[in-house]
């Protein structure tokens, strides 16, 4: 994995059914085991139940990564793609717990394997789950057991905290709710939409006209936060165009994500290290707090600065989306102390 801080999700309309075909077909039934027992509490990892659940492929491993391998099934190319995640609650790992998100979905950080683990490939498979849009099977640790938390989309990658960002439950039901459609997909026109529906990646036509759309949505997101903060990023008041940038505060996928609500404009490097976890805003003062990792360098001066007011306070960022990057920042950071 190189040094890229951030990794999104490149594909505009993940699904189930194009997941489907893309996996070796031994990963549909299981799809099915996770979905179907979304919410349970399991008192062992399937692998290790007495009775095992009837799937064709085992449904867990002892490493949190799960990659089935040859023995198992076969792969159409040499993408290999990990089939769940589990985490322990113990050891070297320090997965998050989820956070819930409005639209009933949630949120999970998981870590990426290190050390020893690297030789297996497992982040690389995860890797490849997040590049092609392929959902995991996601199980957390519980008291005497594990809840199954059902599919997940890997979403993002963090590159500086080494954790890996999985958005679930994907199910019909969230698909047809619009849970995992790309920014502003509700806004598109019908013709579109349409276009996004059917990418599959087989067309270079289709996808650069879905590049298209995506970035047009992404340019008129930044001129609504232009226009919302007159111009000046709201941490520096930087106010040199080139370098200002649209940063999402909720960067998870959902109808109604492209408003002037769920975005800051901000310097590209403070993007940056927005993006990263590395900086975040307190939801109820709107006070920038810092990493300590941010401690001794020149970003210091920002720590405890309170957002620059948008031009009309209905364009303020939302305190509900605050919260959640908040949060996500508090668990993978020491708070740089005033």
């Amino acid at each position: 994995m190189s040094g890229q801080l951030v990794y999104e999700c490149p594909i505009l309309l993940p699904s189930l059914d194009r997941a489907k075909r893309l996996v070796p077909e031994q990963f549909v039934p299981c799809y099915e085991w996770f979905i179907e027992n979304a919410g349970e509490k399991i008192s062992r990892l399937p692998h290790r139940m007495e009775r095992k659940p009837n799937t064709p492929i085992p449904l867990s491993r002892d490493s949190g990564i799960y990659v089935p391998g040859a023995a198992h099934v076969a792969y159409a190319s040499s993408r290999r793609y990990a089939l769940s995640v589990h985490s322990s609650g113990a050891g070297r790992y320090n997965d998050r717990k989820p956070i819930p998100l409005a639209d009933g979905t949630w949120i999970v950080d998981y870590a990426a394997h290190q050390g020893s683990d690297l030789s297996q490939g497992y982040n690389e498979a995860l890797m490849n789950c997040l590049t092609d849009g392929v959902p995991v099977g996601v199980m957390m640790s519980e008291r005497k057991g594990y809840r199954v938390l059902g599919l997940a989309l890997v979403e993002r990658y963090n590159g500086a905290t080494h954790m890996f960002t999985l958005h679930g439950p994907i199910s019909s039901s969230t698909e047809s709710a619009g849970s995992f459609a790309a920014r502003g997909f509700d806004a598109l026109p019908s013709k579109s939409q349409q276009v996004m529906i059917e990418y599959d990646g087989s067309d270079e036509r289709r996808v650069a006209t879905a590049q298209i759309i995506r970035r047009e949505q992404q340019g008129r997101f930044r001129s609504d936060l232009m226009d919302a903060y007159a111009g000046a990023c709201a941490i520096s008041g930087t106010s040199v165009e080139t370098v200002l940038q649209a940063a999402h505060i909720n960067p998870y996928r959902g109808r109604r994500s492209q408003v002037v609500q769920n975005g800051i404009l901000l310097r590209a490097d403070l993007h940056l290290l927005y993006d990263a976890h590395l900086i975040s805003v307190e939801p109820d003062t709107h006070v920038l707090r810092l990493s300590d990792r941010l401690g001794n360098t020149d970003y210091e001066r920002y720590n405890m600065k309170r957002l620059s007011e948008t031009v009309r306070p209905e364009l303020s960022p939302s305190n509900d989306l605050l919260a959640v990057h908040y949060e996500q920042f508090r668990q993978e950071n020491h708070v740089l102390v005033a």
